[in-house]
């Protein structure tokens, strides 16, 4: 299993951390220091979400940057954290936003945060997630949301492990049910099991499967099924779009144009 899994049935999830007088403490490895976002940062952040498998292609990610950022371009340069390396490279980034609209007592957002795949394994997530929550206190937030989804299942859990509860389980019990089933945490001990059949979205395996039939692994890819209907693949630096069509669960691929990156 990944750590992102994208042939998992996709379900938005939010935790909670109620608590950030409390943030557990975890310290960089040596050659590696925190800094904060600065003009022209935003190709580091791509990068490093392209890394990660968030976006297949420049041009996807800085359409989403400028999306959630574009406005908010110089509070950045106190909210959004990132992780360096003893060579300057940005290797993670985290952002401690906030809530436009508090939501009861909450006030902040934790945003986009992600490794580079390369140093994913280096002991960086837990000291960005503790950052990131603690600049999050010192600008004045008592708690704050995160949202993430089931094909990142294992940052759930590391998030789980810091202190983050679910929050409105029950809206997104299928999505707990998954999670539960992947890492067995302790704070899930009340979610009902699932079946592992129950698991998988039947179009993302067949879309894994024709890619991997056509692409040597590793490679990023996304199906976009609310939008499109589309499947893309990034393969070492080369974006490639598929259109298909999904009908009695058997996956049809029915044409191969990169322009069909336009209509997402």
């Amino acid at each position: 299993m990944n750590s992102i899994e994208r042939t998992l049935k996709y379900v938005d999830l939010y935790l909670v951390n109620n608590d950030l007088s409390n943030i557990p403490d975890y310290k960089l490895p040596d050659g590696y220091r925190f800094v904060f976002f600065n003009d022209g940062d935003e190709k580091d952040w791509v990068e490093i979400e392209m890394s990660s498998g968030e976006f297949l292609s420049y041009e996807e990610g800085i359409e989403a940057f400028n999306h959630y950022y574009g406005e908010h371009y110089e509070e950045l340069k106190r909210l959004c954290l990132f992780i360096e390396n003893e060579q300057g490279e940005k290797v993670a980034t985290s952002t401690a936003f906030y809530l436009e609209e508090p939501i009861n007592d909450i006030t902040g957002n934790v945003h986009w945060v992600s490794v580079k795949k390369e140093y994913q394994g280096k002991h960086l997530s837990k000291p960005l997630i503790s950052e990131t929550l603690k600049q999050m206190a010192m600008l004045g937030h008592k708690k704050t949301l995160l949202h993430t989804q089931t094909h990142t299942w294992l940052a759930v859990k590391v998030y789980l492990d810091m202190g983050f509860d679910p929050y409105e389980m029950e809206k997104k019990y299928l999505g707990w049910q998954i999670i539960k089933k992947l890492t067995n945490h302790s704070k899930l001990t009340n979610v009902s099991d699932i079946e592992v059949s129950e698991m998988y979205n039947p179009l993302y395996v067949q879309a894994y499967e024709f890619l991997k039939s056509k692409y040597e692994e590793p490679f990023n890819y996304k199906v976009w099924d609310e939008k499109g209907p589309i499947i893309g693949i990034n393969d070492k630096g080369q974006v490639h779009y598929y259109k298909y069509t999904f009908e009695n669960d058997k996956l049809k691929i029915v044409g191969e144009n990169d322009e069909y990156r336009k209509v997402l």
